[in-house]
């Protein structure tokens, strides 16, 4: 306000108090002026602006010539002041609550927490440094270090205290420590510089520690069984890799490398589908994928072929682990090949050994009977020799001597030729099928020039090929010289029809040998091309001549069956039916 301006103004003018409270303030003033004669006071004053200020008031009375008595008050100004000491009041609470959650801090943290002032007196401990050294905080504030626990200067924590306190920047150490009561322990501690001295956060280390030196055997340990472990892969001649759910490789032996030719780099971390391309379709993928899934052991003997087209025979174990499989392989084919070779080996020794034992009781049988017509017919021969009547039946005899002597041959050739079947790769060539039949009618007509043999050819073509060898004529004289062996007609008809069929797709040329002879009951056709089985036990045929014939047909990869001439009347004849693959 200007000089003057508040001349007859009350009082609340200047007050910032409400009116009511600015009439009670200064009733409140007067009545202590009129006890005491003055009042001293703080009051909040407004300026003419608005603005509010604080002012220190002194009122005293004072006797005015002209008024009487008044009151007279100094103001002076406190705005400053009074804005410091809220600011000062403010930082104090502040700085309450900021120690209050300090001390909370420090009370809830669980490592050990201390400070030292200069003279090495603990100024601050929390529950947790108390217990760690079996004092209470009470036993341990305001009482120096050095008496707590003597010799600690020839510690290696102390010399870190004492550096932190000299150049104030923070360490760090971990090291042991024994207490005066024999306790060890091991610490990590960190000191910070601060102003009374040092800050120290110390945790307690020595079950980590002991766990950290057990692991570390345990690693040294783990360390020595995988180098083991890697020697013991390396040395294994098997194939060993494994397998991760994503079907990556995560593990490679030196003889896995080997067998897919390729290196251990190119291996691991790839996906097998992708370094095997169509692998899913092998029965190998699907042992793997069972074991995968159903966390059981497997095992596999099958072939396989690598990418570069080579094939192999592995013998595959599979077994579950906890990325995935482990699977450990074994390269089987040359022990294939030998079990293989062994097995034929044996089986061509057991054959050999049947054909053997049948041949040699077939041939002994049949030799025996020749032989004995041969000296039945010498002894009746010499008989008759000085009787020239009995000339004739010489004759006779002689004949059955010559027959005799051409079955020992003929057997003796049969046995040669199944044998050479049996032992012999059979090499085929293109042969016209009538160009070999007329020489087997022939022979056959020559064999038996005293029998009134018609043999009728029928075909429907005049060259047919097929694919055989030069035992074909003896498959048909064979045929024929049963058809007549065993007919007792006076006139011996064997019709031969030829032709060609379908079967299964496939041009296969057919011969009928049909005869008007004794005939094949049903029982005997079941074993006829067997070996060693007659149709007749008291019939001249040979043991070995069908058994012959059926393994010739068979080396051709065709077929040969017997059926009746007369359907339903086996003594009408026979017809034997050959099926042989056409030569184009």
């Amino acid at each position: 306000y200007d000089p003057g301006e508040l001349i007859d103004k009350p009082v609340s003018t200047i007050n910032a108090l409400s009116e009511a409270s600015s009439e009670e303030k200064s009733l409140q003033i007067q009545r202590f002026i009129q006890t005491e004669g003055v009042w001293r006071g703080e009051i909040h004053n407004i300026k003419k602006d608005g603005t509010t200020f604080w002012c220190y008031v002194y009122i005293s009375t004072f006797k005015h010539p002209q008024y009487g008595n008044v009151l007279v008050s100094i103001h002076t100004d406190i705005t400053e002041r009074k804005v410091a000491e809220q600011k000062l009041k403010d930082s104090e609470e502040k700085y309450r609550n900021l120690f209050q959650q300090y001390k909370m801090l420090v009370e809830s943290i669980t490592d050990s927490v201390y400070v030292l002032d200069m003279d090495w007196n603990y100024i601050l401990v929390n529950e947790a440094a108390a217990k760690l050294v079996k004092l209470t905080v009470d036993e341990m504030l305001n009482n120096n270090l050095i008496d707590l626990f003597p010799r600690i200067e020839e510690t290696q924590f102390f010399k870190v205290y004492k550096s932190v306190m000299e150049t104030k920047k923070m360490e760090r150490i971990r090291n042991e420590f024994t207490y005066p009561d024999g306790r060890y322990g091991v610490y990590e501690v960190s000191v910070y510089p601060i102003t009374e001295g040092i800050l120290c956060i110390a945790r307690d280390i020595t079950e980590e520690k002991e766990i950290e030196g057990k692991l570390k055997k345990s690693e040294e340990k783990y360390r020595n069984l995988s180098n083991q472990y890697e020697m013991l892969l390396e040395s294994i001649t098997d194939s060993v890799f494994a397998l991760n759910s994503d079907w990556e490789y995560i593990l490679v032996n030196k003889s896995a490398e080997n067998i897919n030719n390729l290196s251990r780099d190119k291996i691991i971390g790839n996906k097998m589908q992708d370094l095997f391309p169509g692998i899913e379709d092998t029965p190998f993928f699907k042992i793997y994928e069972s074991v995968m899934n159903n966390r059981n052991e497997e095992r596999i003997i099958e072939s396989f072929t690598h990418p570069d087209g080579k094939t192999r025979f592995y013998d595959l174990s599979v077994y579950p682990i906890h990325q995935g499989i482990l699977c450990i392989s074994k390269d089987v084919t040359e022990e294939r090949e030998i079990q293989q070779e062994l097995e034929e080996s044996e089986e061509k020794y057991r054959k050999s050994f049947y054909r053997a034992n049948l041949y040699k009781n077939i041939f002994a049988h049949d030799i025996n009977n020749i032989l004995q017509n041969i000296y039945s017919s010498v002894e009746l021969s010499s008989l008759y020799i000085n009787n020239p009547e009995k000339l004739h039946t010489i004759k006779e005899l002689y004949d059955i001597i010559n027959e005799q002597v051409n079955r020992g041959k003929k057997l003796i050739n049969n046995v040669s030729k199944i044998t050479e079947i049996d032992e012999t790769e059979t090499i085929l060539e293109k042969t016209e099928v009538h160009l070999i039949l007329n020489r087997a009618v022939e022979y056959l007509k020559n064999s038996f020039q005293t029998r009134n043999i018609e043999v009728q050819i029928t075909s429907s073509t005049k060259k047919i090929y097929v694919m055989v060898n030069k035992l074909l004529l003896d498959v048909f004289e064979n045929i024929l010289i049963n058809a007549v062996r065993h007919n007792n007609n006076t006139n011996i008809n064997i019709i031969i029809t030829i032709s060609r069929i379908d079967i299964d797709s496939k041009n296969s040329v057919q011969i009928e040998f049909k005869d008007n002879g004794i005939g094949i009951s049903a029982f005997r056709k079941k074993g006829i091309f067997q070996k060693g089985t007659r149709k007749n036990q008291k019939s001249k045929g040979m043991g070995l001549g069908l058994s012959l014939v059926k393994k010739i047909i068979d080396s051709y990869h065709g077929e040969i069956r017997v059926e009746d001439r007369i359907k339903g009347d086996y003594k009408q004849g026979s017809n034997f039916i050959l099926l042989i693959p056409e030569a184009l």
